[in-house]
């Protein structure tokens, strides 16, 4: 007698209606399946896709309900396949194949959609990647910050369409009216973007908040297209800045968020106020003073990212920015770890760097009779003379780190 378990070869007289009497009424469960499927699908590939999960002939409950006799369906078909050797065009085969390919399409569809409200997919079925899309979606993005959340950057946006929309020939001149058109981006009331030290978030007056977590975000991270200034943090989220700039900087910062030591700094919660950072002008050369309580460094205008890819180790193609913004983020790293990325950021910059004893703080005049007209700190640097330009908080802190550094006699001027 044979084993039951081993495949067998198709009878001489096998009839399509065999397999489906066979499957005990599970064809009937995968034809419904596939007009769900198909229907759930175009519910979600739309503009409207949000108000189409609740909108519609059928509940997420009710379709996540049958799932599970769904997937017990296929894998009756798959195994009643294998044993009696059904040939590859049996119809009941040929159903449970499309119904498969559809369920994987609206799972992917489902895992996308998440990643546009700011939730990072996980590897999980269809019913539950269906239910948190439910739970996650009719929720309103919340423009302040969370507890603990740290904002890095803010600036004009204006809302960039799904990338599917938009997406044409690439060597076809772009049209004056299209979504992504230059001009657009000058529009008024455009609205903001910010990225905290956790999303990346846009609002307007006339538009909710859209956000998308920055652990949903793929390997290349934020997107840049220099000729349109569109960053894309994905599919579903993407916006246009005025300036070019910002495109740098945004897509710079993001990146450097992303980098895993500063991310658990951030999320750490602790900033050290012992450097001060501000503009400063080296033999006519502009750039960026970092003052510490043991050293002085500068790094020239425009080497940002030269700076980023010290730090992190990546590689990036953006315009020349200054490392400023950079430099200001790492505050939030400890001394030591601060001390190793400056470490790099200079030998990749070429910056210069001064001991507290090659620096000398030459006193402001006292003008009498007129106001007083440069307030610029005076910084002798061996035979060189660094002029800085700090203010606000940044004054502040430099004033207290300069009490430890010498100084040059005041000169005193009189009219």
């Amino acid at each position: 007698m044979s084993d039951p378990s081993l495949p067998r070869g198709p009878a001489k007289d096998f009839q399509p209606s065999d397999a489906e009497r066979q499957l005990e009424g599970r064809a009937e469960v995968l034809a419904a399946a596939r007009q769900s499927l198909a229907e759930w699908e175009k519910r979600l590939s739309g503009w409207g896709w949000r108000r189409g999960l609740t909108r519609g002939p059928e509940s997420i409950s009710t379709f996540v309900a049958g799932m599970e006799a769904l997937e017990e369906s296929l894998a009756r078909v798959r195994r009643r396949a294998t044993l009696d050797a059904w040939p590859e065009e049996t119809p009941v085969l040929r159903l449970a194949r499309e119904v498969a390919a559809r369920r994987d399409r609206l799972r992917a569809l489902a895992r996308r959609r998440l990643r546009a409200l700011g939730v990072a997919p996980r590897d999980e079925p269809l019913a539950t990647a269906l239910t948190r899309l439910a739970t996650v979606a009719g929720q309103t993005p919340r423009w302040e910050l969370h507890a603990g959340e740290v904002l890095v950057f803010e600036a004009e946006a204006r809302w960039s369409p799904h990338a599917e929309a938009v997406r044409g020939d690439p060597g076809r001149r772009m049209s004056l009216f299209e979504p992504r058109a230059p001009w657009r981006r000058w529009l008024p009331g455009s609205g903001r973007m910010r990225l905290t030290s956790e999303r990346l978030l846009w609002r307007s007056a006339f538009a909710e908040p859209r956000s998308t977590h920055l652990d949903s975000m793929g390997d290349e991270g934020l997107r840049l297209v220099p000729d349109t200034l569109e960053l894309r943090a994905n599919e579903d989220w993407g916006v246009l800045v005025r300036r070019p700039a910002d495109a740098s900087n945004l897509a710079a910062l993001v990146e450097l968020v992303r980098w895993a030591p500063l991310r658990q700094a951030l999320r750490a919660g602790r900033r050290s106020e012992r450097r001060a950072l501000f503009p400063a002008r080296l033999g006519g050369v502009p750039g960026h003073c970092i003052l510490g309580p043991e050293q002085l460094c500068f790094i020239s205008r425009g080497t940002g990212p030269h700076a980023l890819g010290a730090i992190t180790g990546g590689a990036m193609e953006l315009a020349t920015f200054d490392v400023d913004r950079l430099v200001d983020l790492l505050r939030w790293l400890p001394d030591e770890a601060f001390d190793s990325a400056l470490d790099r950021v200079l030998t990749a910059t070429h910056g210069r760097r001064w001991s507290r004893s090659e620096v000398f703080r030459v006193e402001r005049p006292v003008m009498r009779g007129m106001t007083l007209l440069d307030r610029a700190l005076r910084l002798e640097c061996g035979h060189e003379t660094l002029w800085g330009y700090p203010k606000e908080s940044q004054e502040v802190v430099a004033e207290g780190l300069l009490l430890g550094y010498p100084r040059r006699p005041r000169r005193i001027w009189s009219r």
